[in-house]
């Protein structure tokens, strides 16, 4: 939740006046759905891992878990001494949305950049394209080989401008990107996190008074946008979130909870207020690293704030022995 101190203000006065890769197919829930818990009542949260100013979560396939930040994005790892964060930018930026192609780790940063990793033992990203936004968010792949991302809520030093933009990869160097549409807006007017499902686009967005919505995007079969329409809807400003099956995860970054939804919309199971400092993604665990009830959640804190132990985490949520 990048340039948001200013949002943050603005959509609390409302409300008190009134956030891969996830491809075709989602992780499953347990097979018990009840297995999966969010609240206190059967389960605790561990910090792990400081991750200044936390930002986004993304497993690979094979189980890799990255986590994106206010200084750098970082793969997790755990030895003998216990859960490690790399860092993979040398240098360092406010990175994002996090997504996943083939062997290439993607990533935006608000400073206007796409950057780009091949995922070998020791990735290094690099800025591959210049984006010519002011708040490049989520990121997500798409059932193409392109790359859709949210410029949204607001951007720290330009206009609002909300909208889906979708770019296209050179087929034989994924370190090229060959063009860039604005391909969605309708009914945008704070958009953050972007995840998919087949050929259907999810976003988290946030509209006047402080009123929160998972809203659902189709990809038409030539590319251009289908029909939209809310999934969801709660108070709070959402951050980005994850697809468990037909169910949602998702992060509420006013009201510092997690809630999980069903396929219809309708709230399982909340984390309660303020169980979380300021949280911006969530995602079930995966193995090796985790377990599938491993309920993970990066914690932003005060934004702009990257050092405070408000905040400032990587914490994972499991259920009770």
């Amino acid at each position: 939740m990048r340039g948001l101190a200013t949002a943050s203000c603005l959509l609390t006065a409302l409300l008190l006046g009134a956030c891969s890769q996830d491809d075709d197919a989602p992780p499953s829930p347990p097979d018990n759905a009840t297995a999966l818990c969010v609240s206190a009542d059967c389960g605790s949260k561990t910090r792990l891992l400081t991750i200044p100013d936390a930002e986004n979560i993304l497993f690979s396939k094979e189980g890799r878990l990255f986590v994106s930040g206010g200084t750098n994005v970082f793969e997790i790892s755990v030895g003998t001494a216990g859960f490690a964060a790399t860092p993979l930018y040398d240098g360092s930026a406010n990175f994002t949305g996090l997504a996943i192609i083939g062997n290439t780790l993607y990533a935006n940063s608000f400073d206007g950049h796409l950057y780009a990793a091949s995922l070998t033992r020791t990735p290094q990203l690099q800025p591959i394209h210049d984006l010519a936004l002011g708040a490049p968010n989520g990121l997500v792949d798409g059932p193409a080989g392109e790359l859709y991302l949210v410029n949204g809520p607001l951007a720290p030093s330009a206009l609002p401008d909300p909208k889906i933009v979708r770019l296209r990869l050179d087929p034989s160097d994924p370190f090229h990107v060959i063009e860039q549409t604005d391909w969605f807006s309708q009914n945008l007017l704070g958009p953050n996190g972007i995840q998919r499902r087949g050929n259907r686009l999810y976003v988290s967005n946030t509209g006047l008074g402080g009123l929160a919505e998972i809203r659902t995007v189709e990809i038409n079969p030539d590319g251009t946008p289908g029909g939209s329409q809310q999934l969801l809807s709660f108070i709070g400003l959402p951050d980005d979130f994850t697809l468990v099956g037909d169910q949602l995860l998702v992060a509420n970054f006013l009201t510092g909870e997690i809630g999980y939804y069903s396929a219809e919309g309708e709230l399982l199971a909340s984390s309660g207020a303020l169980s979380y400092s300021s949280p911006s993604q969530v995602r079930v665990g995966q193995a090796p690293l985790f377990s599938a009830t491993d309920v993970l959640v990066t914690e932003k804190g005060v934004i702009g704030d990257t050092y405070s132990p408000i905040g400032n985490a990587l914490s994972v949520f499991r259920r009770n022995p």
